[in-house]
């Protein structure tokens, strides 16, 4: 046996007694606390976990270094294959937290033995490592933190991102901007009064979502995930707004009739699919199917099944090409319209520039076809992105330029087919400063505006949401 291994022993046997009979020992050697804590560092720094264990146990009966011990003993747990054991190490470890460097390990050390527990436990990790990388002392903890986080999210088999906006719109509805059209001659001409539902309500949209990807499989080729997904929008009246709907139907009690109750605009949706991904050179592919349901006003409004295919092809370092194609199936519920068939393509560009800011410049067309005059049409659709690469003054800025055209059949409100157009601009602002988690705040910006030769379709909206979004 070496003099250091000796010494070793000796030293767990005065610490634990496991020697303490003269039958058993005839020698006792000590060690300063300093000098087993170091010990126990070069064991983990080696990989020896059994002997950073004991030698953590040791501190511990002795009272002494218990915050170093307690760490040391949650990443000996972990490394030995005892992830519940490292938990409990770790939360004690936390409670005996003193300084911000100790806090931030206590938290990076939770992440790694939660990463120990499967799916679940990929998830509880994740929440960790970005709990660490809020109590990181410094950029260079911050950076190994947020680096760790990458690594997780790469491998965890389960991913799920949450989203939530809030924003006061002028047109919660999409409603008109008229309060009268002009009829058609064959329905009598005239001035026709829009009811105050068909009109642009003011009011306030929350809207919250989540989304889960499962990984079934992944190889060097590619990869098959099962997807989740579920929304929920809630829309609130103004005062104004209600005060205006309850008038008209004031009014049509007045005439004898029973009208509508208060409109509700809630909506909600929920889906599930799975999609294949792979690659090819310097093309990616991707293939997927999606069975969804949608309610909407408190009721079923739809079930409805989507197939897509996309792919992408780098020209260059600096140029991605990319297109898509889908088909969707919609079945309405009874009472609220008609079935319904859309097919849409697009395809576009990405290009980074030389100041790295990313320009996006997409070209759609859809296909929508139903028994439904109202719903059967054909639109075309152009959009320009911009993305800056650097914050200014700790924002980032992301901006957005689009118009879309659509065509419908002949109605009785058009006899000559309907024809609108509608140009929209947004901007999109993150404060990056205002970190938490690695979330920011996001204020986005937009306005848009439809024009139409059926003016009961004309219209215009202005609005600013608040949200949040994870920077990695």
């Amino acid at each position: 046996m070496t003099k250091t291994r000796r010494g070793r022993s000796a030293l767990l046997a005065a610490l634990f007694g496991l020697l303490g009979s003269a039958a058993m020992a005839t020698e006792t050697v000590t060690m300063a606390p300093d000098t087993v804590r170091h010990e126990m560092r070069q064991a983990l720094q080696r990989g020896d976990a059994q002997t950073a264990w004991h030698l953590a146990q040791a501190l511990l009966a002795a009272g002494v270094h218990r915050y170093d011990a307690q760490i040391a003993l949650a990443d000996a747990e972990r490394r030995l294959g005892r992830p519940e054991a490292a938990l409990v190490a770790t939360r004690q470890a936390a409670a005996l937290a003193q300084t911000p460097k100790q806090r931030f390990e206590t938290a990076l050390m939770r992440a790694y033995a939660a990463e120990e527990g499967g799916a679940a436990g990929a998830l509880v990790a994740q929440f960790w490592t970005r709990r660490a990388i809020q109590l990181a002392p410094m950029d260079a903890y911050r950076a190994a933190a947020v680096s760790e986080l990458g690594r997780m999210r790469s491998t965890a088999p389960l991913q799920v991102q949450l989203s939530f906006t809030a924003a006061p719109s002028s047109n919660v509805n999409n409603g008109s901007r008229e309060t009268h059209i002009t009829a058609p001659p064959d329905l009598g001409g005239g001035l026709w009064q829009l009811a105050p539902q068909a009109r642009a309500l003011s009011g306030f949209v929350a809207e919250a979502g989540i989304s889960a990807r499962y990984r079934l499989h992944q190889s060097a080729a590619g990869a098959t995930h099962l997807r989740f997904a579920a929304q929920r929008c809630e829309v609130r009246l103004s005062q104004d707004a209600r005060n205006q709907i309850e008038a008209w139907r004031q009014q049509q009690i007045g005439f004898g009739l029973t009208p509508p109750p208060m409109p509700d605009y809630d909506y909600g949706a929920i889906e599930a699919g799975i999609t294949r991904s792979w690659r090819s050179g310097p093309q990616r592919y991707s293939l997927g199917a999606t069975l969804g349901h949608a309610w909407f006003g408190g009721a079923d409004l739809e079930d409805y099944l989507r197939l897509e295919a996309s792919g992408d092809r780098a020209l260059s370092q600096t140029t991605v090409l990319f297109a898509g194609l889908s088909a969707e199936r919609h079945w309405r519920k009874p009472g609220t319209g008609q079935d319904s068939d859309i097919l849409a393509l697009q395809t576009g560009v990405l290009h980074q520039l030389g100041s790295g800011d990313t320009l996006r410049l997409t070209l759609s067309g859809r296909n929508q076809l139903s028994n439904d005059v109202n719903q059967r049409h054909q639109a075309a659709a152009v959009r320009l992105g911009w993305e800056k690469a650097t914050p200014v003054a700790g924002v980032r800025l992301a901006a957005s330029l689009g118009a879309e055209a659509r065509r419908y059949d002949p109605s009785a409100l058009a006899p000559g087919g309907r024809r609108d157009l509608r140009l929209d601009a947004g901007l999109s602002l993150e404060f990056q400063r205002m970190d938490y988690m690695g979330f920011v705040p996001v204020v986005s910006l937009s306005a848009s505006k439809v024009n139409s030769n059926l003016a009961l379709n004309k219209g215009h909206d202005t609005g600013i949401s608040f949200g949040f979004r994870s920077r990695f």
